[in-house]
């Protein structure tokens, strides 16, 4: 058995997808297996598996695709490995972010472990780097604060898959954010602690709005239908709680409207950002 399993979904980003199966099979730990779920794709997907024996090719076929977080649950169903670990087609790995996860995990077994990032952005400009790493208070028991806000994406999350067991899998219904969805359940049974370094470089396209506007609705939807699944968990929030969850929102919406270049919307969310996150500061310290 391989100790750890790297699961990989993609569909029809063949050149991106190379980078980021080299920076999986590049990690100094070793033993792992690299499990790439082709999403029905129609490029060159199929050729890339064939170049290492560690990497498992699973093919979807156009019939039976379901979106990403089936791809997701099909890689899941294959995997090995005592640690499981998700990377994006569009994402890269350090060298050593398993090993360092892996060191982590030894002082605290059974936990989730994830890691800071760095978001490379890519416009008609230039590339530009942001590095993000995750503050203190996202360490421990996050079993409330999970439902607050938006700890960490899916190419960060290293754990025992045995945890999946307990919880359950990717929510196949969801489009976005499902990597919240899928911690608030993790942390109702286990811990989270991370590396304080950005081990997962991002790839952050901005003014795509094929990909973007288009879903904005979708993303609605998704978020809505997180809150009313775990209903019974949001109700235990206090008012501050509730505040911050909401402030998380909309700081979403803002940047998923100046992400897709509609500058419009994105004021619109801008002015509320400033409004939630920003004015009631001194008064949400009264509660």
């Amino acid at each position: 058995m391989n100790k750890f399993s790297v699961v990989i979904t993609t569909k029809n980003r063949c050149q991106l997808l190379e980078k980021a199966i080299q920076s999986a099979l590049s990690q100094t730990t070793g033993d792992l297996e690299c499990i790439v779920v082709d999403d029905a794709s129609t490029d060159d997907t199929q050729k890339i598996y064939a170049v290492d024996p560690r990497i498992v090719y699973v093919r979807i076929d156009a019939k039976d695709s379901r979106g990403g977080n089936y791809a997701r649950n099909q890689g899941i169903a294959r995997a090995t490995g005592k640690f499981i670990a998700f990377l994006d087609d569009d994402d890269e790995w350090l060298p050593n972010k398993l090993e360092k996860q892996l060191a982590l995990h030894d002082q605290h077994p059974g936990s989730v472990i994830f890691c800071g990032r760095t978001f490379k952005k890519v416009s008609s400009e230039g590339e530009t780097l942001h590095t993000v790493i995750p503050p203190q208070k996202f360490s421990g028991n996050l079993s409330r604060l999970i439902r607050t806000t938006y700890v960490t994406s899916t190419s960060c999350l290293f754990f025992p898959r045995n945890l999946l067991e307990k919880v359950g899998n990717f929510d196949e219904r969801l489009t976005f954010w499902q990597e919240y969805e899928l911690c608030i359940r993790l942390a109702q049974v286990a811990e989270f602690h991370f590396v304080p370094e950005a081990l997962v470089v991002c790839l952050d396209e901005v003014n795509v709005k094929a990909r973007v506007s288009n879903n904005v609705l979708n993303w609605s939807e998704n978020t809505s239908y997180i809150r009313n699944k775990h209903q019974s968990l949001y109700d235990e929030l206090s008012f501050k709680e509730n505040w911050a969850y909401h402030a998380t929102l909309v700081k979403d919406a803002f940047r998923r409207h100046q992400r897709a270049g509609m500058k419009a919307k994105a004021f619109y969310y801008g002015v509320i950002r400033f409004f939630v996150e920003y004015i009631p500061t001194k008064v949400l310290h009264l509660f």
